[in-house]
């Protein structure tokens, strides 16, 4: 029974450590082209501009996902108006500067090292500041 205990704490411990990029991603950082960011803007405004009421929306810069399919990812986040303590947060997954798909609260975006850019083209899709 004691060795049970101190197996998973020992794992608590170690699961603490971990980071969630690694730190050669997290050096990786670039800002995203304007390909890519006009193209989140197109997807919103493809879906009736419908995203809410926000301010001031983010993106992140893009990091190497996955060195063997040259996937890149960044996030996008932004406030909602009524509640400010935390953003809300959309992973977006790209090969070739093309979009393959996109995770709701990715944890991955909550990453300390990642750095972040005023993104005001996605205030002028939802019309107002």
């Amino acid at each position: 029974m004691k060795k049970s205990i101190t197996f998973i704490c020992s794992l608590i411990l170690l699961a603490g450590c971990q980071t969630d990029v690694p730190q050669s991603v997290a050096e990786s950082q670039v800002p995203p082209p304007s390909s890519v960011r006009n193209q989140v803007v197109q997807i919103v405004r493809d879906n009736g501009g419908k995203i809410g009421d926000f301010v001031r929306p983010e993106i992140s810069s893009v990091v190497l996902l996955d060195p063997q399919t040259e996937t890149y990812a960044f996030c996008v986040r932004a406030w909602h108006a009524e509640r400010q303590r935390q953003p809300d947060v959309i992973g977006i997954s790209m090969r070739d500067n093309k979009i393959l798909g996109s995770t709701l609260h990715d944890y991955r975006c909550r990453d300390k090292r990642l750095r972040y850019y005023p993104y005001p083209e996605l205030i002028a899709v939802r019309g107002s500041e």
